[in-house]
């Protein structure tokens, strides 16, 4: 009975044995295929190694972020894969940072690279060079200055010593910082040219003199420009003018002529009218509208614009001067009463159409003007009724009078 108990109890004992040893072996996936156990170097797992190399003759430290990199003495460190790191580079004392290699990272800035495999990262430190000693003595500023048409100007300095004008040179102690103004009397300053501030058109230049230094100031005449962008309208018979006037340029007379379009019926354009003026002027014979570009040309410089002028109907004809009572006289003195009119289509023609003018007076139509003029040689009060006829055959009247005293 003993020896049956001391075998079950040893069969026991191997069932356990066997069930544990199952249990400690690798399962298989399913679907088949067998289970591969993590590689550290493989998959979204696992770490990679980012490893500093230091280069250059000049020294300095490579930190990183996460931390782990301490470069000084630790120059590898394993993250886990994927991970991104960012390497800030210090030089030391005496040296600089020169940029960075490998890891996909350039340029001077921090370096960050994401860790999908084994990166090596190289850091390049130079020995920084010590600036030069500062020069000593003193340097000469020459100023040249070109006034071209009408521009002209003048160039000072702070601290004094350049007035061109007559004094265009100057020494001043190594290292003084200068500032050259050029004032502008006519014309524009155009810029300068040589010397520190070639290429500005600043009229004020500040600069440390270092050596010896030439620089040119350049004075232009001022731009052409048209000073009237529109022109009035007119009315068709009615005598028109309009001016138009430009300034700057380069000086002298400004010719003027249209270059494309043209100017309504029965209006002209002279060549000049003062030095920097035209006039259009005449009688319009239609309505219309004209756009026309007009150009002005002076010595070395021109400019155009283009202008519209309206021509609107004729404006209903009307006396203007005398009205109802005219001027008075006196018997045995000269006497003249102009005659004026407004609209219709000129040139006007003036009558008397009722009563009567008084005696030793008469009616005058004359280039320089219409008007009533003579010498009275009776006294009293004279009704009439003048009036005036335009191009057109409209006609406007009015009864007037005279007191001969």
């Amino acid at each position: 009975m003993r020896a049956k108990n001391i075998t079950l109890g040893f069969l026991a004992a191997v069932l356990v044995i066997s069930a544990c040893t199952r249990q400690q072996e690798p399962t298989e996936p399913r679907g088949g295929g067998s289970a591969e156990p993590l590689d550290s170097g493989s998959g979204s797992g696992g770490t990679k190694t980012l490893q500093v190399l230091k280069s250059g003759t000049g020294s300095g430290t490579v930190t990183s972020s996460p931390t782990g990199i301490n470069c000084g003495t630790t120059c590898s460190r394993s993250f886990s894969t994927g991970t991104t790191v960012t390497l800030t580079a210090t030089p030391a004392s005496g040296s600089v940072f020169g940029g960075w290699s490998g890891g996909g990272c350039s340029g001077t800035g921090p370096c960050t690279t994401q860790l999908n495999a084994n990166t090596t990262v190289t850091a390049t430190f130079n020995p920084s060079t010590p600036p030069p000693p500062p020069p000593t003595g003193t340097f000469t500023l020459t100023v040249t200055k070109v006034q071209n048409g009408q521009g002209t100007g003048t160039i000072t300095s702070s601290p004094a010593g350049i007035n061109c004008g007559t004094t265009c040179a100057a020494s001043f102690p190594a290292g003084t910082v200068v500032t050259v103004t050029a004032t502008t009397s006519t014309g524009q300053f155009s810029g300068w040219t040589g010397g520190p501030c070639a290429g500005s058109a600043n009229s004020n230049c500040t600069f440390a003199l270092n050596a010896n230094t030439s620089m040119t100031a350049t004075f232009d005449s001022q731009a052409m420009v048209f000073l009237d962008a529109t022109l009035p309208d007119g009315n068709v018979g009615a005598d028109y003018s309009a001016f138009i006037n430009t300034n700057g340029g380069s000086g002298g007379q400004d010719q003027f002529s249209i270059i494309a379009g043209s100017l309504p019926d029965g209006l002209q354009m002279s060549k000049f009218f003062g030095v920097q003026s035209t006039l259009i002027s005449g009688r319009p014979t239609r309505t219309q509208t004209s756009t026309f570009t007009v150009k002005a040309q002076d010595q070395s410089s021109s400019a155009t614009r283009t202008f519209t002028i309206t021509i609107n109907g004729p404006v209903t004809l009307a006396i203007t001067l005398p009205g109802p009572t005219a001027s008075s006289g006196t018997v045995g003195t000269a006497y003249f009463q102009n005659l004026f009119a407004s609209g219709g289509a000129t040139p006007y023609t003036w009558s008397i159409t009722g009563g009567q003018l008084p005696p030793g007076l008469g009616l005058v139509s004359a280039a320089n003007g219409n008007r009533i003029e003579g010498t009275p040689t009776t006294a009293g009060t004279f009704t009439f009724t003048l009036t005036v006829r335009d191009k057109g055959g409209q006609q406007a009247s009015q009864q007037t009078s005279i007191t001969i005293n």
